[in-house]
Parts: structure tokens; C-alpha cells; sequence
């Protein structure tokens, strides 16, 4: 178990999860364009869906590394405190602080564990607008404004490197800790230190950052366009190698089945067959009474040992006993 790749749909209605600025008086939705039908999608920056994490894992009881102002030449930057072994998401989202590390400077520079483009929408944007106005209660100087809004499935994916949770280079991402030392040999011959948290902390972050990604719930504006945000399906991938296999493979078919969303089952079931020799283990959970073609993707799986299709509720039960592995 080298890694997990954790893919996700949701549906959300009217909504403005993650502004690109604003165009005159219009505040506009980040979007990208395909080169290949010329449409725009929409999407969630990557920054934006960690930023969320970050605070349901503050619901959920983690204590955060803080936000501090620093000098570094003659600029003023904002880091975090750079103590992954204290705080899990200095752990999980890393950082880069140029600090003295036993009277020299140096950077510690740690890559994040945990990997997302965001989200981007399965369907092209709409081009739909919420208008509004902001009343001067003195007079007649009224302020319009519009608002882009969108209504799509949006894909969110995942990718976290298993055996880096809770493992920190020595004087490279941290400077000397009160941890257990390993000894591993880089590329070039050198030979570094270490630093492991007990396994039972790293097990514990890693189910935590798959509960936050399980209730997923956050962006721009939701006072004025409050959506649902967490995954109503999820693929979860343990992986051999540190090589994702899933990627937008996880698609809905156009239309609707009786209010239903329709998962595109071949296109999953083939991605999955092709690089089963690197998947430990795949979860396929799903709300089933939103989804018209449930008992297909049951039966499309069924012949497959190592898949194990749940409802929603089992997979999040089954998570709870998900081990990190050596």
C-alpha cells in the first residue's frame, strides 16, 4: 500500500463555489476551457478545496498550525509554523519557510502529502446569472451586481502518498525532533534521517483527512447560494504504486432515469480492469436511492475480488477500520 486515490461526484444547484474576480459588476466563476469542444467547465481551484479541509478538520477537533506574518528579504509573507509533527495540516498540505536551522539558513520545504486539482464539472457552464441590488436605505444610489452562478456534477480528485503521512526528512522538512529515527539511502547515495510519528497518529490523520474529503462542505458565498457539497459517490483506490489509475474515469451519463443520476459503469469498470495488477484494494461507495443504475454497478463488479461496492453509510464504517499499512 503505496497510496490512495480518492475520486468524488456531487451535485450542486445555484451555486458560486469559487469566484474568479469580478468583470464590471459581474462576479464571475473560475472556469477552464476544453480545446476540444470549446466549452467552458467549471471549476474549484485546488487552494480553495484544501482551505475547506482544513476547517473540517478544525470542526472535527484537530488543533491547526497558525498563520504568521514573516519577513523574508524585503517582502512580508504569511506562513504556517512548518511543525507537521504537531499539526496535521503542516503535515498533509506542507509548506516552505526560510528559517535558521542550528545557526544557518536554510528552507524547509515540505511537498504536500495530499494532492487535488479541486473540482471541475462534468458539463459545460450555462451561462446563468443571479441578479441583485444593494439598497441605499438614504436615497436612489443603488448598487447592481450579478452573480455567476452554476447547477452541475462536479468531479473531485484526490491522491495521498500513504508512507509520507507522519514521516518528516530531517533537516530538510524539520529540523532535529524527539521522534524514532529511520535511516533512507536517496537516489544519489545519501543517506537521511527520518523522523516517524507512532503508527497509531498516522492512521488516525489519515482517516481523519477521508472523513473531512467524506463530508466535504465549503465555498464562496453560500449565504446567498447555499449548496450541498459533500460526495453523493466515491471511488476510493489503494494502490500499489504511487501512480493514480482512476482520474475522470468516474462520469454520470447525460439525462436523468426517473429524477435519477445514471453512472457511466463501462467506462469505470474498464479503467479499473486495466490497472487491477496495481490496485490493492477499491471502494466503490454511492447513495444508492440517487442513482437509477445502483444494481449495475454491483453487478458490473461482482466477479472482482478486490472490489467491494457499499452504500455510503457502509463505506464510511469501513473507512473507520481502514490501516495505513507498513
Amino acid at each position: 500500500m503505496k497510496a490512495v486515490e480518492v475520486v468524488t461526484l456531487t451535485k450542486v444547484e445555484g451555486a458560486n463555489l469559487n469566484s474568479n474576480g469580478t468583470e464590471g459588476v459581474i462576479s464571475v466563476l473560475k472556469k477552464v476551457r476544453d480545446p476540444v469542444d470549446g466549452k467552458e467547465y467549471v471549476r474549484v481551484s485546488g487552494q480553495s478545496v484544501k482551505y475547506h479541509l482544513r476547517q473540517i478538520l478544525k470542526e472535527l477537533g484537530w488543533e491547526l498550525s497558525q498563520i504568521v506574518p514573516k519577513k523574508e528579504g524585503n517582502q512580508k509573507v504569511i506562513v504556517s509554523l512548518g511543525e507537521p509533527h504537531r499539526y496535521i495540516d503542516d503535515d498533509l498540505f506542507g509548506y516552505m519557510i526560510a528559517k535558521k536551522v542550528d545557526g544557518k539558513n536554510a528552507t524547509l520545504r515540505r511537498t504536500a502529502v495530499v494532492r487535488t486539482n479541486g473540482m471541475i464539472s462534468l458539463f459545460p457552464y450555462q451561462e446563468d446569472r443571479d441578479f441583485g441590488v444593494r439598497y441605499d436605505p438614504a436615497g436612489d444610489n443603488h448598487n447592481i451586481y450579478e452573480t455567476e452562478i452554476a447547477t452541475n456534477i462536479m468531479r473531485g480528485n484526490f491522491f495521498i502518498e500513504l508512507d509520507r503521512i507522519g514521516v518528516f526528512k530531517g533537516g530538510l522538512e524539520v529540523p532535529p525532533l524527539e521522534l524514532p529515527v529511520r535511516k533512507e539511502t536517496d537516489p544519489t547515495g545519501h543517506e537521511a534521517a527520518l523522523y516517524v510519528l507512532p503508527k497509531e497518529e498516522r492512521e488516525r490523520r489519515l482517516r481523519a483527512l477521508l472523513k473531512a474529503i467524506m463530508m466535504y462542505h465549503g465555498g464562496a458565498k453560500l449565504s446567498n447560494f447555499f449548496t450541498k457539497v459533500y460526495p453523493e459517490v466515491v471511488v476510493i483506490a489503494i494502490l500499489r504504486h504511487k501512480i493514480p489509475v482512476i482520474g475522470d474515469a468516474l462520469r454520470v451519463r447525460e439525462g436523468y432515469i426517473n429524477g435519477k443520476l445514471v453512472l457511466d459503469v463501462e467506462r469505470l469498470r474498464e479503467t479499473v480492469q486495466t490497472f487491477e495488477d496495481n490496485i490493492e484494494m477499491l471502494y466503490i461507495g454511492l447513495f444508492e436511492s440517487r442513482f437509477a443504475n445502483s444494481d449495475e454497478v454491483r453487478k458490473a463488479f461482482e466477479s472482482m475480488g478486490m472490489v467491494k461496492v457499499l452504500t455510503m453509510k457502509e463505506l464510511k464504517e469501513e473507512l473507520e477500520k481502514l490501516p495505513l499499512g507498513e
